[in-house]
C-alpha cells in the first residue's frame, strides 16, 4: 500500500481547502503528492458529444486527453474501481497520496470537523486525528484548520516520511 491518508468530512466542512493546503505545504518540502477524490456520484469525464466522450461510449480500453500542461487518462469499470487499483495508479508518480473521501475505507482518516453541522464523523475506524475549529479535546491529536504545518509533519510522521528540509539543515544526519 502507497504512503496514503485519506482526508474525512462532511459535505462542506473544508476538506478540499485543506488538501489544497497540505498540497502547497508538501511541495515547499519537495514531496510529489498525488489526491485521489472519492466520489459517490456517476460521473461522466469529458462533455457528452465531444471526442473522449464518444470514444469511452465506443468501448475504448481506456482513453487519454493529452494537451498542453495536461495528460488526463479515464479507465472504463463496470462499477467503482477498487480502491488499491486506484492508488496503484497513483503510487508511481508520488511520494505520498491525499485521499480525499472513502469514509468506510481501510485508510488512516484525519476527519475534519465543521461546528456548524451536528453529525459527527468521529466514530469513524482508523481515525488518527482531527481538524476541528473548536479544538475540542479529543483521544487522537486535535489541530486547528488554519494549522497546516502542524498537520503536515503529523502526516510525515505518521507514514514514516522524512521532512527534506529538515535532513538538510542536520546536514543529511
Amino acid at each position: 500500500m502507497p504512503k496514503t491518508i485519506s482526508i474525512v468530512g462532511l459535505s462542506g466542512s473544508g476538506k478540499t481547502e485543506l488538501i489544497c493546503r497540505l498540497l502547497d505545504w508538501f511541495r515547499a518540502k519537495g514531496f510529489k503528492v498525488a489526491v485521489l477524490k472519492h466520489t459517490h456520484h456517476q460521473i461522466t469525464p469529458g462533455d457528452q458529444g465531444k471526442d473522449t466522450w464518444r470514444y469511452r461510449q465506443a468501448g475504448a480500453a481506456a482513453v487519454a486527453l493529452a494537451g498542453p500542461g495536461l495528460l488526463q487518462v479515464t479507465y472504463p469499470f463496470p462499477a467503482e474501481p477498487p480502491l488499491p487499483d486506484a492508488l496503484a495508479a497513483l503510487t508511481p508518480e508520488a511520494d505520498l497520496i491525499l485521499v480525499e473521501g472513502y469514509k468506510a475505507g481501510p485508510l488512516p482518516k484525519i476527519v475534519v470537523l465543521n461546528p456548524t453541522i451536528q453529525e459527527s464523523l468521529t466514530s469513524l475506524e482508523q481515525v488518527i486525528a482531527l481538524v476541528d475549529p473548536a479544538a475540542t479535546a479529543a483521544e487522537v491529536p486535535v489541530f486547528l484548520p488554519g494549522d497546516v504545518e502542524a498537520i503536515g509533519a503529523f502526516i510525515l510522521a505518521h507514514l514514516s516520511l522524512k521532512d527534506t528540509e529538515e535532513d538538510a539543515s542536520h546536514g543529511g544526519q
